[in-house]
């Protein structure tokens, strides 16, 4: 009996490092991401000013994408820190994980986009 406990263990072991190490690659994409985002913004401010054009409804919808990626990115790098399994992870933009592969979701995904089981 002792046996079978001992695999069910290890295989929540295992599924919990590859829930992890998925969280891992998102992390560091959306890092990447982040810092392409806050180049352009900045681009885009001096390019404004240097033209002497406003655009405030472009420089909004810019922050607007930065400022979700920095909640997602954010609230991914706290679940690793506390070792938050993603199914238990409630924050805006984070849908979870793909009950079928475990890929990470958003909130508004209604298909996933590695296995396309709808979510």
């Amino acid at each position: 009996m002792s046996g079978l406990v001992d695999r069910i263990v290890q295989q929540d072991a295992s599924a919990g490092l590859r829930e992890r190490g998925k969280i891992r690659r998102r992390v560091r994409y959306l890092r990447k991401l982040r810092e392409l985002q806050l180049r352009d913004l900045g681009g885009f401010a001096l390019e404004q000013r240097r033209l002497g054009r406003e655009r405030p409804d472009l420089m909004q919808a810019k922050l607007d994408a930065a400022a979700e990626t920095d909640r997602e990115l954010r609230a991914l790098e706290r679940a690793l820190a506390e070792r938050t399994a993603l199914r238990e992870l409630r924050e805006p933009g984070i849908g979870g994980a793909c009950a079928s592969c475990g890929t990470v979701h958003g909130s508004s995904d209604r298909y996933c986009s590695w296995c396309g089981r709808k979510l």
